[in-house]
């Protein structure tokens, strides 16, 4: 477990080589810690401690990944675009922008012309579509995954403000619900329910995520809102190679890392379980209605397969095969749910480019749920 604090001029008591004393390599699998770049531009443009970008640029400085695949923003225009980076010295463009890639990722890593391994960061969505392709053995590279928190149905930032303005704290909250207009929020042992108002998130699938946050990258990092990581990034070590290295980092002095008090890893759990609960919650009032609705929509589907090609897990050749011989809008239904049964993601990209928002993922999602009702 970590211990201490290691960092230029600080002195420590953690790490690997600190005020010229050799200690032992100390972070392992689990570990939650605290960490803050010492890249004095990455810290000025990037936020929250920098540990995305810098980590990205220290895996690319010491030839541990041969590219990094990150969104550059162009301020001007108010646009991004996609980015492989393989010389250290640009990863400064990335800070401070949209770091993670976008929803096109799969496609990007498939177009993309090098060899060897590939650094990024991932959300949720975007790691799940990843672990179907890496266990298909169909992505031209091997990936360095840093993973990204979403902030799914509700900001733990901006719920903490709302909740200190009342004078409570994070861990008195006992349930956040999604409702028109906004989100409403109760607390223990106490009958009153507080409305606040409603956060937009980027995509519609965002809302009802019940994953927001990524486990099987080899980070887990964001924000979390538990006071005590403001200006530095709450990091969860996932795995050997991850633990590794945040040692070579701070023995590098590219990090400086201590260890999150118990009250704040528990203020993180709870957020964690708040965001799943109403994630959950609101999905099971999508059921209700959308999936209704769509079954009196179902035949105004046009078969142009919008849908299947949004598919990060498909390309237009297969879609176009899927489509062949296909003559009734049940027909593409029935077709599109049974050949992604198994793989679906619950991106969501199907449903925002289908021209008349049938909720694909939701179909697709509630033939699990189904599934798991039925003798075996």
């Amino acid at each position: 477990m970590v211990r201490g604090v290691c960092g230029p001029s600080r002195g420590s008591r953690r790490g690997i080589w600190c005020d010229g004393t050799e200690v032992a390599t100390m972070t392992t699998i689990g570990d939650h810690l605290y960490a803050r770049s010492t890249h004095e531009e990455l810290l000025t443009r990037a936020t929250n401690g920098a540990f995305v970008t810098t980590a990205m640029w220290y895996l690319l400085s010491t030839k541990r990944v041969d590219a990094v695949l990150g969104v550059e923003h162009d301020r001007e225009r108010n646009l991004t675009h996609t980015r492989f980076i393989d010389d250290p010295r640009e990863i400064s463009e990335l800070a401070g922008t949209v770091v993670t890639a976008p929803l096109n990722i799969v496609q990007t890593l498939r177009k993309y012309a090098g060899s060897g391994r590939v650094a990024l960061p991932v959300m949720p969505c975007e790691e799940k579509l990843l672990d179907v392709l890496i266990h298909k053995d169909e992505l031209p590279v091997q990936l360095f995954r840093i993973g990204l928190v979403c902030g799914g149905l509700f900001s733990a930032n901006d719920l903490g403000k709302e909740v200190k303005r009342l004078g409570k704290s994070l861990l008195d909250v006992e349930r956040v619900i999604h409702g028109e207009g906004g989100y409403s929020v109760s607390f223990r042992g106490e009958e009153q329910v507080h409305e606040f108002p409603e956060r937009k998130t980027v995509r519609p699938a965002c809302e009802r995520c019940v994953t927001p946050e990524p486990v099987t990258s080899h980070f887990s990092c964001g924000y979390w809102g538990t006071g005590s990581d403001r200006g530095r990034t709450y990091v969860t070590v996932n795995t050997a190679e991850a633990a590794e290295l945040v040692d070579a980092m701070v023995r590098d002095r590219a990090l400086v890392v201590e260890p999150v008090p118990d009250d704040a890893r528990a203020m993180r759990k709870h957020l964690l379980d708040l965001k799943t609960d109403a994630s959950w919650r609101y999905r099971r009032r999508q059921f209700e209605t959308d999936l209704v609705e769509t079954g009196e929509q179902i035949n105004a589907c046009p078969l142009c397969g919008e849908c299947m090609k949004a598919c990060p897990l498909r390309t237009d050749e297969y879609v176009q095969h899927l489509l062949e011989g296909v003559k009734s809008p049940a027909e593409w239904l029935a077709a599109f749910v049974l050949d992604l049964y198994d793989e679906c993601a619950e991106c969501g990209l199907c449903s925002e480019h289908c021209p008349i928002t049938l909720p694909y993922d939701l179909v697709i999602e509630h033939q699990r749920e189904l599934r798991k009702t039925l003798p075996r």
